[in-house]
């Protein structure tokens, strides 16, 4: 393999460690809206059976950029059960990851005024694989032309959600085991916001995701959105980490979103965000990403639960 075609993977690699902040999970800007994705405790808050679906789109126009699609279950049962399922394809450049996982959460009522706590739990699998035969060789008698690398990976994790009628606060470990085959680290979640009405028909949620690994800083998303009714979103998100809140150092990112709800069943939402860190802003073009959620009943009932954000659906 050439040096150009190795530069070529050795920036695809760290271009994505530095579009997730030091992270080895994905990250979303619409992470309010799908939160079973690094907590499995929020599965079956909702009321009815509903079906999202996020498509990431990140350094439009360079070749082989980071593309992630996930499609997303979540369904209650009685007895205070709930259930979810992830399908997720996350791909850059010659890296190919697919993932699947089953999550199951219990809600325990703690008393009358409406406060819950919620146990969750993950089981996953990742389908890693790296395929060469994507790259120019010089050389084709090369071992790596048309080589193909590619790892099964079994993980568990668990979540624990406590909420409120206006407040809710999470924490969770996704991946509890750490592989070696693909040098999988441990990650911990913290998230948490709150409700306000503003007037009749405006509503404002503020809220966090905090993660951290071993050897990275912690890198956090802060969102406030406001709802109009039943009708539309609007949104600001920021991104940085500990090692420079607003110093357009290291990597942060800036980030709108909007959305709207098209009828009873389904809602759409977009984001676009900037990286303003001057190590990656002035390469990266921007991020783009398309939420849309369907809701397999009709009726509408304001809940409280997981983003209490989800007041869309």
């Amino acid at each position: 393999m050439n040096n150009y075609n190795f530069r070529i993977v050795v920036f695809f690699i760290f271009s994505n460690i530095f579009l997730i902040r030091g992270q080895q999970e994905l990250s979303f800007n619409h992470y309010m809206f799908n939160s079973q994705l690094f907590n499995p405790a929020f599965v079956g808050l909702d009321e009815n059976l509903s079906i999202s679906s996020i498509h990431s789109l990140q350094m439009v126009g360079f070749d082989g950029n980071p593309v992630t699609n996930s499609i997303l279950l979540d369904t209650p049962f009685k007895n205070s059960l709930g259930a979810g399922l992830e399908i997720i394809s996350d791909k850059i450049g010659p890296v190919n990851n697919n993932f699947i996982a089953i999550n199951a959460a219990y809600h325990l009522q703690l008393n009358s005024n409406n406060h819950r706590l919620s146990l969750g739990l993950k089981l996953s699998g990742n389908d890693y694989n790296i395929n060469y035969s994507s790259l120019d060789f010089d050389d084709l008698s090369d071992p790596n032309a048309g080589k193909i690398d590619s790892y099964f990976v079994e993980n568990i994790g668990f979540g624990l959600y406590f909420q409120t009628d206006k407040l809710y606060l999470g924490f969770s470990i996704p991946y509890f085991f750490e592989s070696k085959k693909i040098n999988k680290k441990r990650h911990y979640y913290l998230s948490g916001g709150f409700t306000k009405g503003l007037s009749d028909k405006l509503t404002i949620n503020p809220n966090f995701l905090l993660k951290k690994t071993a050897n990275t800083p912690t890198s956090i998303d802060v969102s406030s959105i406001i709802f109009y009714e039943d009708l539309f979103w609007f949104g600001v998100n920021y991104g940085g980490s500990q090692r420079g809140f607003f110093t357009n150092k290291f990597g942060e990112s800036i980030s709108v979103l909007s959305g709207v709800k098209l009828n009873s069943s389904f809602s759409i939402g977009y984001s676009i965000a900037r990286h303003l860190g001057g190590r990656t802003a002035s390469t990266n073009s921007p991020s783009h990403e398309i939420y849309m959620k369907f809701s397999a009943s009709k009726k509408r009932s304001k809940s409280t639960t997981e983003n209490s954000t989800e007041v869309i659906e």
